[in-house]
Protein backbone atom coordinates (compact mmCIF):
# COMPACT_ATOMS: atom_id res chain seq x y z
CA UNK A 1 0.00 0.00 0.00
CA UNK A 2 1.01 3.52 -0.51
CA UNK A 3 -0.75 6.74 0.19
CA UNK A 4 -4.07 5.99 1.24
CA UNK A 5 -7.81 7.09 2.79
CA UNK A 6 -8.14 5.70 6.26
CA UNK A 7 -10.35 3.06 5.73
CA UNK A 8 -7.39 1.34 4.09
CA UNK A 9 -5.00 1.73 7.09
CA UNK A 10 -7.63 -0.47 8.73
CA UNK A 11 -8.77 -2.81 6.32
CA UNK A 12 -5.09 -4.03 5.89
CA UNK A 13 -4.90 -5.18 9.31
CA UNK A 14 -7.55 -8.02 8.63
CA UNK A 15 -6.53 -8.04 5.15
CA UNK A 16 -3.09 -8.42 4.90
CA UNK A 17 -3.08 -12.17 5.56
CA UNK A 18 -5.81 -13.38 2.90
CA UNK A 19 -3.83 -10.48 0.40
CA UNK A 20 -1.31 -12.59 0.71
CA UNK A 21 -2.51 -16.51 0.36
CA UNK A 22 -3.91 -14.95 -2.83
CA UNK A 23 -1.10 -13.16 -4.26
CA UNK A 24 1.98 -15.10 -2.71
CA UNK A 25 2.19 -16.92 -6.11
CA UNK A 26 1.17 -14.21 -8.49
CA UNK A 27 4.63 -14.08 -10.22
CA UNK A 28 3.79 -13.25 -14.12
CA UNK A 29 5.40 -9.55 -13.64
CA UNK A 30 8.23 -10.32 -11.57
CA UNK A 31 10.41 -10.97 -14.54
CA UNK A 32 9.67 -7.41 -16.27
CA UNK A 33 10.93 -6.08 -12.97
CA UNK A 34 14.48 -8.08 -12.87
CA UNK A 35 14.86 -7.36 -16.42
CA UNK A 36 14.45 -3.52 -15.66
CA UNK A 37 16.44 -3.89 -12.58
CA UNK A 38 19.57 -5.62 -14.88
CA UNK A 39 18.73 -2.52 -17.78
CA UNK A 40 18.17 0.36 -15.14
CA UNK A 41 20.97 -0.62 -12.21
CA UNK A 42 25.06 -0.69 -12.52
CA UNK A 43 27.54 -3.69 -12.71
CA UNK A 44 24.89 -5.95 -12.47
CA UNK A 45 22.98 -4.35 -9.25
CA UNK A 46 20.47 -1.89 -8.76
CA UNK A 47 19.39 0.11 -6.38
CA UNK A 48 15.55 -0.10 -5.91
CA UNK A 49 12.78 1.73 -4.48
CA UNK A 50 9.24 0.03 -3.98
CA UNK A 51 6.46 2.00 -2.90
CA UNK A 52 3.32 -0.11 -1.12
CA UNK A 53 5.65 -3.10 -1.24
CA UNK A 54 3.03 -5.42 0.79
CA UNK A 55 3.75 -8.43 1.74
CA UNK A 56 7.41 -8.35 -0.68
CA UNK A 57 6.13 -10.75 -3.53
CA UNK A 58 7.65 -8.55 -5.64
CA UNK A 59 10.74 -7.65 -3.15
CA UNK A 60 11.76 -11.26 -2.65
CA UNK A 61 12.89 -12.08 -5.76
CA UNK A 62 14.87 -8.83 -6.31
CA UNK A 63 16.29 -9.20 -3.21
CA UNK A 64 17.51 -12.85 -3.80
CA UNK A 65 18.75 -11.42 -7.51
CA UNK A 66 21.32 -9.75 -5.33
CA UNK A 67 19.61 -6.01 -6.06
CA UNK A 68 19.39 -3.32 -2.97
CA UNK A 69 15.61 -2.67 -2.35
CA UNK A 70 13.95 -0.40 0.27
CA UNK A 71 9.98 -1.89 0.77
CA UNK A 72 8.18 1.04 1.91
CA UNK A 73 4.19 0.35 2.84
CA UNK A 74 2.05 2.45 5.50
CA UNK A 75 0.38 -1.13 6.72
CA UNK A 76 2.63 -2.82 9.58
CA UNK A 77 0.33 -5.76 8.78
CA UNK A 78 1.36 -6.14 5.43
CA UNK A 79 5.35 -5.60 6.38
CA UNK A 80 4.69 -8.32 8.62
CA UNK A 81 4.33 -10.77 6.40
CA UNK A 82 7.03 -9.37 3.90
CA UNK A 83 9.65 -9.89 6.77
CA UNK A 84 8.36 -13.24 6.61
CA UNK A 85 9.21 -13.53 3.24
CA UNK A 86 12.51 -12.10 2.95
CA UNK A 87 15.83 -13.69 3.82
CA UNK A 88 17.39 -12.84 7.27
CA UNK A 89 18.49 -9.12 7.23
CA UNK A 90 21.97 -9.74 7.59
CA UNK A 91 22.52 -11.78 4.66
CA UNK A 92 20.69 -9.51 2.01
CA UNK A 93 20.94 -6.37 1.28
CA UNK A 94 17.09 -4.71 1.61
CA UNK A 95 15.33 -2.22 4.61
CA UNK A 96 11.49 -2.10 4.88
CA UNK A 97 9.72 1.29 5.75
CA UNK A 98 6.41 1.78 7.44
CA UNK A 99 5.49 5.20 5.84
CA UNK A 100 2.96 7.02 4.15
CA UNK A 101 4.63 7.96 0.34
CA UNK A 102 3.46 11.69 1.12
CA UNK A 103 6.27 11.21 3.90
CA UNK A 104 9.13 10.19 2.25
CA UNK A 105 10.74 13.18 1.51
CA UNK A 106 11.00 14.33 5.16
CA UNK A 107 12.21 10.75 5.85
CA UNK A 108 15.26 10.39 3.85
CA UNK A 109 16.32 14.25 4.48
CA UNK A 110 16.31 13.28 8.19
CA UNK A 111 17.31 9.62 7.25
CA UNK A 112 20.90 8.76 9.51
CA UNK A 113 23.68 6.37 6.41
CA UNK A 114 21.66 3.42 6.48
CA UNK A 115 18.90 4.37 3.79
CA UNK A 116 20.83 7.73 2.65
CA UNK A 117 23.58 5.35 1.46
CA UNK A 118 21.84 4.20 -1.35
CA UNK A 119 20.54 7.61 -2.47
CA UNK A 120 19.64 7.96 -5.21
CA UNK A 121 17.77 5.12 -6.63
CA UNK A 122 18.04 3.47 -9.98
CA UNK A 123 14.68 2.38 -9.96
CA UNK A 124 11.33 2.67 -8.35
CA UNK A 125 8.88 0.90 -8.90
CA UNK A 126 4.86 0.75 -7.80
CA UNK A 127 3.73 -2.67 -8.74
CA UNK A 128 0.14 -4.54 -9.23
CA UNK A 129 -2.51 -1.38 -8.69
CA UNK A 130 -0.75 -0.20 -5.97
CA UNK A 131 -1.47 3.41 -7.34
CA UNK A 132 -4.88 2.90 -7.19
CA UNK A 133 -5.28 3.30 -3.45
CA UNK A 134 -4.24 7.12 -3.65
CA UNK A 135 -7.33 8.44 -3.86
CA UNK A 136 -6.63 12.14 -3.95
CA UNK A 137 -5.00 14.27 -6.90
CA UNK A 138 -2.33 15.44 -3.95
CA UNK A 139 -1.51 11.70 -2.82
CA UNK A 140 -1.08 10.91 -6.29
CA UNK A 141 1.19 13.53 -6.82
CA UNK A 142 3.14 12.81 -3.99
CA UNK A 143 3.66 9.16 -5.08
CA UNK A 144 5.00 10.39 -8.43
CA UNK A 145 6.88 13.09 -7.15
CA UNK A 146 8.92 10.83 -3.76
CA UNK A 147 9.36 8.78 -6.89
CA UNK A 148 11.42 11.19 -9.07
CA UNK A 149 13.48 12.84 -6.29
CA UNK A 150 14.30 9.88 -5.33
CA UNK A 151 15.83 8.34 -8.55
CA UNK A 152 19.22 9.32 -10.32
CA UNK A 153 19.41 11.03 -13.50
CA UNK A 154 18.43 8.54 -15.89
CA UNK A 155 17.00 6.20 -13.54
CA UNK A 156 12.95 4.39 -14.01
CA UNK A 157 10.02 4.43 -12.46
CA UNK A 158 7.17 1.41 -13.45
CA UNK A 159 3.94 1.94 -12.39
CA UNK A 160 1.59 -0.92 -13.19
CA UNK A 161 -2.17 0.11 -13.58
CA UNK A 162 -5.83 -1.81 -14.94
CA UNK A 163 -6.32 -0.56 -18.34
CA UNK A 164 -8.30 2.17 -19.56
CA UNK A 165 -11.73 0.06 -19.36
CA UNK A 166 -11.03 -1.90 -16.56
CA UNK A 167 -13.63 -0.21 -14.59
CA UNK A 168 -16.61 -0.67 -16.91
CA UNK A 169 -16.19 -4.96 -16.35
CA UNK A 170 -15.85 -4.81 -12.70
CA UNK A 171 -19.18 -5.58 -10.88
CA UNK A 172 -21.16 -3.30 -9.56
CA UNK A 173 -23.76 -4.52 -7.20
CA UNK A 174 -24.47 -0.99 -6.02
CA UNK A 175 -26.56 -0.05 -2.80
CA UNK A 176 -27.75 -4.04 -2.70
CA UNK A 177 -25.51 -5.12 -0.06
CA UNK A 178 -25.03 -8.49 -1.94
CA UNK A 179 -21.45 -10.29 -1.96
CA UNK A 180 -20.21 -12.48 -4.61
CA UNK A 181 -18.19 -15.40 -4.60
CA UNK A 182 -14.86 -14.08 -5.49
CA UNK A 183 -12.16 -17.12 -4.81
CA UNK A 184 -11.32 -19.87 -2.94
CA UNK A 185 -7.97 -19.56 -0.40
CA UNK A 186 -6.27 -22.33 0.91
CA UNK A 187 -3.91 -21.97 3.74
CA UNK A 188 -1.84 -25.07 3.94
CA UNK A 189 -0.38 -23.88 7.32
CA UNK A 190 -3.03 -23.63 9.20
CA UNK A 191 -4.95 -26.37 6.97
CA UNK A 192 -8.08 -24.13 6.24
CA UNK A 193 -10.11 -23.61 3.11
CA UNK A 194 -10.79 -19.15 2.85
CA UNK A 195 -14.06 -18.53 0.61
CA UNK A 196 -13.11 -14.94 -0.27
CA UNK A 197 -16.67 -12.92 -1.38
CA UNK A 198 -16.85 -9.49 -3.00
CA UNK A 199 -19.38 -6.42 -2.49
CA UNK A 200 -18.06 -4.09 -5.32
CA UNK A 201 -19.89 -0.79 -5.95
CA UNK A 202 -18.93 1.62 -8.84
CA UNK A 203 -18.79 5.63 -8.49
CA UNK A 204 -18.23 7.07 -12.18
CA UNK A 205 -18.50 10.72 -11.42
CA UNK A 206 -15.00 9.54 -8.67
CA UNK A 207 -13.65 7.40 -10.74
CA UNK A 208 -13.52 4.77 -7.60
CA UNK A 209 -14.46 1.48 -7.03
CA UNK A 210 -15.87 0.78 -3.58
CA UNK A 211 -14.83 -2.85 -2.59
CA UNK A 212 -15.99 -4.81 0.69
CA UNK A 213 -14.99 -8.48 1.39
CA UNK A 214 -16.24 -11.13 3.48
CA UNK A 215 -13.65 -14.03 4.52
CA UNK A 216 -15.76 -17.62 5.98
CA UNK A 217 -12.73 -19.49 6.89
CA UNK A 218 -13.65 -23.80 7.31
CA UNK A 219 -11.02 -25.73 8.63
CA UNK A 220 -10.31 -28.38 5.44
CA UNK A 221 -10.74 -31.46 6.70
CA UNK A 222 -14.65 -31.34 8.76
CA UNK A 223 -15.60 -27.76 7.05
CA UNK A 224 -16.22 -26.43 10.22
CA UNK A 225 -16.80 -22.52 10.47
CA UNK A 226 -13.54 -20.82 12.08
CA UNK A 227 -14.12 -17.39 11.72
CA UNK A 228 -15.75 -14.75 9.45
CA UNK A 229 -13.75 -11.33 9.12
CA UNK A 230 -15.29 -8.34 7.01
CA UNK A 231 -13.10 -5.29 5.57
CA UNK A 232 -12.86 -3.20 2.97
CA UNK A 233 -11.37 0.22 0.93
CA UNK A 234 -11.91 1.98 -2.00
CA UNK A 235 -9.78 2.75 -5.16
CA UNK A 236 -9.58 5.55 -7.70
CA UNK A 237 -9.05 4.56 -11.10
CA UNK A 238 -6.63 6.80 -13.51
CA UNK A 239 -6.85 6.86 -17.10
CA UNK A 240 -3.83 6.90 -19.59
CA UNK A 241 -3.59 10.61 -20.38
CA UNK A 242 -4.74 11.25 -16.89
CA UNK A 243 -1.55 9.36 -15.85
CA UNK A 244 0.59 11.46 -18.30
CA UNK A 245 -0.51 14.93 -17.14
CA UNK A 246 0.28 13.88 -13.36
CA UNK A 247 3.58 12.60 -14.56
CA UNK A 248 4.30 16.39 -15.90
CA UNK A 249 3.05 17.93 -12.90
CA UNK A 250 5.34 15.54 -10.70
CA UNK A 251 8.32 16.59 -13.21
CA UNK A 252 8.91 13.70 -15.60
CA UNK A 253 9.03 14.50 -19.36
CA UNK A 254 9.63 11.24 -21.32
CA UNK A 255 7.63 7.76 -20.75
CA UNK A 256 6.63 4.47 -22.82
CA UNK A 257 3.49 2.54 -21.94
CA UNK A 258 2.84 -1.02 -22.63
CA UNK A 259 0.60 -3.66 -22.28
CA UNK A 260 0.91 -6.67 -20.47
CA UNK A 261 4.28 -8.00 -18.64
CA UNK A 262 6.16 -8.85 -22.10
CA UNK A 263 5.97 -5.41 -22.83
CA UNK A 264 3.83 -5.43 -25.69
CA UNK A 265 2.49 -1.85 -27.12
CA UNK A 266 -0.63 -0.92 -25.32
CA UNK A 267 -3.57 -0.97 -27.15
CA UNK A 268 -7.00 -2.38 -27.44
CA UNK A 269 -7.38 -5.36 -25.01
CA UNK A 270 -4.43 -4.98 -23.34
CA UNK A 271 -4.36 -6.62 -19.98
CA UNK A 272 -2.57 -3.95 -18.81
CA UNK A 273 -1.33 -0.27 -18.48
CA UNK A 274 2.22 -0.29 -17.88
CA UNK A 275 4.02 3.23 -17.90
CA UNK A 276 8.15 3.29 -18.01
CA UNK A 277 9.25 6.94 -17.15
CA UNK A 278 12.71 8.07 -16.95
CA UNK A 279 14.55 10.94 -15.13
Amino acid sequence: MGTHGQDSFAAYDVLARYYDLQHARFVPDVPMYLQAAARFGRAGRARILELGCGTARVMAPLVEAGHYVLGVDASEAMLRYARQRLPPPSSARYDLLAADIADLGAIFAAAGSTRSAFLPFDLAIIALNTFLHNLSRESQLAALHASRILLRAGGCLIVDLPPNDELAYQPDAGDSGEFEFEAQLKDDLHRTIVDKYVHSRILWARQEQWLRYRFEERAEDTHELIRVETAGFRLRHVFKHEMELLLIAAGFTDWSWYGDYNLSEYGEGSPRMIVFTTT
